[in-house]
């Protein structure tokens, strides 16, 4: 099992790709780099960063990307189809098993679910007019489509996620993390029209691309 230990941020963080002379260079580069589905195609690196503070943790993901495609527009929809980043988080899993999906198009369109596995995700996504209100995205890709170009070679995303946001789609009030906090998560790639990639930071050993695997989660140790 791999562990991020994810730092404290120091001051307000930016939601951008620049890390020197922000709060993102406190926090070690975490590499995507697990392709256990991997047919053919180039394996284009990701590399994210997390930090926390006493209200949200947050997420840097910056992805190279020879073919960066999106067609998704609506809130839940089938991101994962297009170039996306995905960040799965369970809080408190000594208590519970439920997690948290997060799933990011290149374009800043989202999904976000909460449940104890795929069948109990997909009937409890977020309410759309709570996810305005408390979800905040940044992209490099303006939206709301794209379509493949020959002059892609990457971009990034960046994602505010508060904990009142997590207690209000999982119905409780979730231990706010502090130092020496234990959570698991895995981060993935994927999507696109070309190289859809199936890539996840901890190793996932399944016959067919499934990132729904809480069992085989890394570990969050909060610094």
């Amino acid at each position: 099992m791999r562990t991020y230990t994810i730092q404290k941020a120091s001051g307000n963080v930016p939601l951008c790709s620049e890390v020197a002379n922000t709060p993102w260079a406190q926090a070690d580069a975490l590499e995507i780099d697990n392709y256990p589905w991997y047919a053919s195609g180039d394996k284009q690196p990701t590399h994210a960063r997390l930090l926390y503070d006493d209200e949200a943790l947050y997420a840097q993901f910056l992805c190279q990307d020879k073919h960066i495609f999106a067609q998704v527009t609506e809130i839940n929809g089938m991101v994962c189809e297009d170039s996306c980043v995905e960040m799965f988080v369970m809080p408190e899993p000594e208590r519970q098993q439920r997690y948290f999906n997060l799933e990011i198009n290149c374009c800043g369109n989202f999904l976000l679910g909460w449940g104890a596995g795929r069948e109990e995700i997909c009937t409890a996504f977020i309410d759309p007019g709570i996810s305005t209100k408390h979800v905040t995205i940044a992209t490099s890709v303006p939206g709301p489509t794209k379509a493949e170009s020959p002059d892609d070679d990457g971009w990034w995303a960046a994602a505010r996620i508060p904990y009142a946001l997590v207690d209000e789609i999982s119905g409780e009030r979730i231990a706010r993390p502090t130092n020496g906090t234990a959570w698991q998560m895995n981060c993935y790639r994927c999507g696109g029209k070309t190289d859809d990639q199936y890539a996840c930071w901890n190793p996932i050993e399944w016959p067919h691309p499934d990132f729904h695997r809480p069992e085989q989660f890394g570990q969050l140790q909060f610094a």
